[in-house]
């Protein structure tokens, strides 16, 4: 018996799409830029000691200081286990109070680096108790700056981050 394309989607649990949609971004990501020594150690082979950040060979050092800075910025309220920046940056962190309390830590703590310079996408990643992706936002270097320079209200911003939930 044939089944029909929306029963068989409909069938899939919302966690096995967003598992498979973040491995496949992930994978893609690091992937069409080459080996980057993702083992959480840096050029010289020395372990990093900033959360096993995975930063790719194109990554200015500015740029790399920045999304480090937000994972300094965010790691006391939303446990950053590692993160990676090659095209985007994805932190990936645990401790989540729920979506509507770290959208404004994650949001403001975006806001702070892209203020200094980062020029990024953003895709925070909640993980789940097996280090499993559970959701996860995007964050625009033009939503940040349209915040910053006062043409978005606080709220505003939020709500766009909140928009991009997936």
């Amino acid at each position: 018996m044939k089944r029909a394309i929306s029963e068989t989607i409909d069938s899939v649990s919302r966690r096995s799409v967003l598992t498979i949609g973040a491995t496949v971004s992930i994978g893609t990501v690091a992937g069409c830029l080459g080996e980057t020594g993702g083992s959480g150690e840096n050029a010289e082979g020395e372990a990093d000691d900033d959360h096993g950040g995975d930063v790719g060979a194109d990554v200015s050092a500015e740029t790399s200081a920045l999304a480090a800075e937000m994972v300094e910025a965010i790691d006391d309220d939303l446990s950053v286990l590692k993160w990676q920046l090659h095209d985007m940056f994805v932190p990936q962190y645990t401790d989540s109070a729920g979506m509507d309390s770290d959208i404004p830590i994650l949001g403001d703590a975006y806001a702070d680096i892209v203020d200094q310079g980062f020029d990024r996408r953003a895709m925070p990643t909640l993980l789940d108790d097996n280090e499993i992706p559970d959701s996860m936002v995007f964050l625009e270097p033009e939503w940040a700056t349209a915040y910053l320079d006062g043409d978005w209200s606080k709220e505003e911003y939020y709500a766009e981050i909140e928009a991009s939930k997936h």
